[in-house]
């Protein structure tokens, strides 16, 4: 059996963690959120090990894309069966509550993503996140989800 100083020698400190919020595209915003768009918070591990690197924009999107894909099939709140990213925007979140929106998970954004707090929100083009940002489940991620220093 390894003891614990060998473990901790073969540990990897990862290099970010991202977490998120959610939600699903609607075809009309009519308030902060719709009753018919569900939201997910979670997160995701980009790290660097050995040789493989997974830390860059392609490896990421596939992962975010994987992960949504997955969700909105495996939970009900949601009606999409498949997500498209081009029909999303992404903001990142820092302390203040500031959010800086992106409409690609293009270079600008993941270099941001990676000098941000890691607070990402995932939102259908059309939502208001100015007016998400006094509603509940904004606080709620905010307060217990997101990576505050």
């Amino acid at each position: 059996m390894p003891d614990k100083d060998e473990n901790l020698d073969n540990y990897i400190e990862q290099d970010i963690i991202i977490e998120y919020i959610f939600i699903e595209r609607a075809e009309k915003q009519v308030k902060p959120i719709n009753d018919d768009q569900g939201y997910l918070m979670g997160f995701f591990n980009v790290f660097i090990s050995g040789k493989f690197k997974n830390d860059n924009l392609p490896v990421f999107g596939t992962r975010v894309l994987d992960e949504l894909n997955y969700s909105v099939k495996t939970y009900d709140r949601f009606t999409s069966e498949a997500i498209d990213l081009s029909e999303y925007k992404f903001g990142l979140v820092d302390n203040d509550r500031i959010v800086t929106e992106f409409i690609l998970m293009d270079e600008a954004f993941f270099k941001a993503l990676m000098d941000s707090l890691r607070n990402m929100m995932i939102v259908g083009t059309n939502f208001n996140i100015e007016k998400f940002k006094t509603h509940e489940l904004f606080n709620q991620w905010f307060d217990n989800y997101a990576n505050r220093i």
